[in-house]
């Protein structure tokens, strides 16, 4: 048996993340935003169930203090990463709430492994959406232009295609939580 499964309290943010990132994705599908009234909260959750729940059961052996840490120190990860991606209008600022809300729920380190697991579903979800959508001539004009304003002040007029990144976040999370569980999940 895996260490992971030895801490039930330890599953229960994750079981809590997986259930946020769903509700957020079928919001994301059906009318492009990802509420606050499910981000904020999920926030305040990772906090509080990282550190009460280890704090509470004597087998875990994690401190309220770590648990706060690792909480927080995932949280403020992922926020700041994808604040900057929304920042620069790559991904929207209820998928970088959604990302803060998985990053407190996960903790540190496997808040950076979710980082690496969204991206690489995110890339994943991009391709299949502009093939099904037949747009990759028009992702490659941009690719183009944007190559060609590459060093210029003036910004180049590119068209966006957008995505729901939620569920992106959601497979990625999934895929980061997994492996705490089952180790053979990670890349290499």
């Amino acid at each position: 048996m895996h260490e992971a499964w030895r801490h039930p309290e330890l599953i229960v943010p994750d079981l809590v993340c997986v259930a946020v990132c769903l509700v957020a994705t079928a919001t994301d599908i059906k009318a492009r935003r990802i509420p606050n009234w499910l981000t904020l909260p999920a926030v305040v959750a990772g906090l509080l169930l990282n550190t009460l729940l280890p704090a509470l059961s004597s087998s875990s052996g994690v401190t309220v203090r770590i648990g706060l840490v690792s909480s927080v120190t995932g949280g403020m990860l992922l926020l700041l990463t994808f604040g900057f991606l929304g920042f620069i209008n790559f991904v929207g600022m209820g998928d970088v709430k959604l990302m803060a809300a998985v990053g407190t729920l996960l903790r540190w380190p496997t808040a950076l492994w979710a980082l690496a697991y969204v991206a690489i579903m995110g890339g994943a979800i991009a391709v299949a959406y502009t093939l099904a959508g037949g747009r990759l001539g028009a992702v490659f004009g941009n690719l183009v232009t944007l190559g060609r304003r590459l060093g210029r002040k003036e910004k180049p007029a590119v068209e966006l295609h957008r995505i729901p990144y939620a569920l992106a976040v959601l497979l990625g999370a999934c895929w980061a939580a997994a492996i705490k569980y089952f180790p053979a999940l990670a890349l290499p």
